[in-house]
């Protein structure tokens, strides 16, 4: 789908010395949950004047050409007159080409190909019965919003692609986050948690106002700053945030700083020179990061851009922040004692799809195969590591249990002060 999205647009507008068609986000940093969107930018060279002076000296040189050649030139004039039409107003010329590309069921036709032959006779074969026809279930140009796309999706397979343009810093920001994934470790799999979190309750969508891919890693990448530099002031310069690291726990903390320890009216998030958060009423950032009629917006800065903000668009933070605050209270229910019995603590905020419902039936399958595996083969050693497996079991579960203790002792002491 990247390559046929990219040879559209390049048919589109000119060819690609004409327009450079760039992927980014999740799909380039692997951070992409399975139902997630295509993002796409197309930039445009000649607009920032690169080609004006080649231009130039190919006009001065055909006027002393043949009348053939002049000929050939001015149909290739009219061709670029058409590819300029198409970058005046890019947003309808690509998504006319998209409809045109992949097409639009009517209402009264079906969306399934029933193969027949030439006397207008259903032909069914034991393979591929009615295979559902290629189409558009989707297609929306959105004009109003701080950064315009083409958005469509395609069906069957339900690939949702977004296309904007001449937007700066898109693959720029994938080569950032793999660094951050380089140094942080619980920086990827927090990332997938909280993208699906996000997901589920449909809050994950700039232009909606949720949070976006971006901005999501941006504030878990300030949290784990702030988290490693705690736990160097406290253990000392041999603290490591990637060495040393409870996913469930970072996961809490999270949900507790952005549902309820963080001042989104007074503060705002940078995650240059290793993080720091900054007053969003100075004099230097009130400018971009202070937005009267709506205070509460959580102003996080672009690194690659300190004068952007990309939190500009999630207009719907005060209710995001109340369902973190949800979320991390019903996981302090279950980790907190007297404990609540429950086959899976995540699943209380984060429900299970069918495919979590298979892959756990299969890795359960799996071990009870390893475990038979084991058994059959009866000899004492068998035995003494399955004593000393449940010794490091109980000593697991004692662990898990001090654990939870000093996570609730933690948490009552932030609440209090």
């Amino acid at each position: 789908m990247v390559e046929r999205v990219t040879d559209l647009a390049q048919r589109v507008f000119g060819g690609k010395d004409k327009c450079l068609v760039l992927p980014f986000g999740s799909q380039m940093t692997g951070l992409c949950l399975p139902n997630s969107d295509i993002d796409f930018v197309i930039r445009f060279p000649d607009e920032n004047g690169k080609d004006e002076g080649s231009t130039k000296k190919n006009n001065t040189a055909q006027k002393g050409e043949q009348k053939s050649k002049t000929t050939s030139a001015n149909s290739g004039e009219e061709e670029d007159e058409e590819y300029i039409i198409a970058r005046a107003d890019p947003l309808n010329a690509l998504a006319k080409a998209v409809r045109e590309e992949f097409g639009v069921l009517s209402k009264f036709e079906p969306d399934v190909a029933t193969p027949t032959n030439s006397a207008g006779t259903t032909l069914t074969t034991s393979r591929d019965k009615n295979p559902i026809k290629e189409h558009l279930s989707y297609l929306e140009v959105i004009s109003q919003t701080r950064v315009p796309l083409v958005k469509f999706t395609v069906a069957p397979y339900d690939i949702d692609i977004d296309v904007c343009f001449n937007q700066p810093g898109g693959p720029e920001s994938a080569e950032l986050m793999h660094r951050f994934m380089y140094s942080m470790p619980p920086l990827r799999p927090l990332t997938f948690v909280l993208k699906y979190f996000l997901a589920s309750r449909e809050i994950n969508k700039p232009f909606t106002g949720g949070i976006g891919s971006y901005l999501l890693q941006l504030m878990i990448v300030s949290f784990l700053q702030h988290r490693s530099r705690e736990e160097i002031n406290d253990r000392g310069r041999s603290a490591s945030l990637g060495t040393h690291f409870n996913l469930g726990s970072l996961l809490l903390d999270f949900l507790e700083l952005y549902g309820m320890d963080f001042n989104y009216v007074t503060t705002g998030i940078s995650v240059r020179t290793d993080g720091y958060y900054f007053p969003k009423g100075s004099t230097d950032k009130k400018p971009v990061f202070w937005q009267p009629s709506r205070p509460f917006m959580l102003a996080m800065e672009n690194p690659l851009d300190i004068t952007a903000d990309v939190g500009a668009g999630a207009y719907r933070i005060q209710m995001i922040k109340n369902v973190f605050e949800h979320a991390f209270k019903t996981l302090m229910a279950y980790v907190s004692e007297p404990l609540e019995e429950t086959d899976s603590i995540l699943a209380k905020i984060i429900p299970p799809t069918e495919e979590m419902e298979k892959r756990r039936v299969f890795k359960m399958v799996s071990n009870i195969e390893e475990a038979v595996v084991m058994a059959s083969s009866g000899n004492g050693a068998d035995v003494g590591d399955d004593n000393r497996n449940n010794e490091e079991s109980d000593d697991e579960e004692n662990t898990r249990k001090r654990r939870k203790k000093k996570s609730r002792k933690l948490s009552s002491k932030k609440r209090r002060s």
